[in-house]
């Protein structure tokens, strides 16, 4: 009788994809989180979304995936930004969202700088 090459250890190539996909999602996840915290990660992380510094630093060391509850945390911190960096090949309008976004929060720069700029020269 043959053994599935799950039941012998090995992984299908589905499995492999399926591990595969995963540890690149991770690996985004990571990189946005370290892209908006360049220092002290976790502790700002867990900061915005309420959650466990412990928790969010395993996630950052690859020791665990994020949980439902803490992948939803993550989504109502960062919103579609954060969406577009984890998905592999976000949907167009999760897309339009984090670029929706991204523009509100630069026009919002440049009327903070804009009045800065307008006080200094007065």
């Amino acid at each position: 009788m043959r053994q599935s090459s799950q039941a012998s250890g090995q992984l299908s190539g589905g499995a492999r994809t399926d591990v595969a996909e995963r540890v690149a999602k991770a690996e985004r996840i990571i990189a946005f989180l370290r892209q908006r915290y360049p220092v002290k990660t976790a502790e700002n992380v867990a900061a915005d979304i309420g959650g466990c510094v412990e928790t969010i630093q395993k996630m950052i060391d690859r020791v665990s995936a994020p949980s439902a509850w803490t992948y939803g945390r993550l989504v109502c911190a960062y919103g579609p930004s954060f969406l577009c960096s984890a998905l592999a090949n976000p949907p167009g309008w999760i897309v339009a969202a984090a670029h929706a976004e991204r523009l509100a929060s630069v026009e919002a720069e440049l009327t903070r700088i804009t009045a800065e700029l307008a006080s200094l020269k007065s």
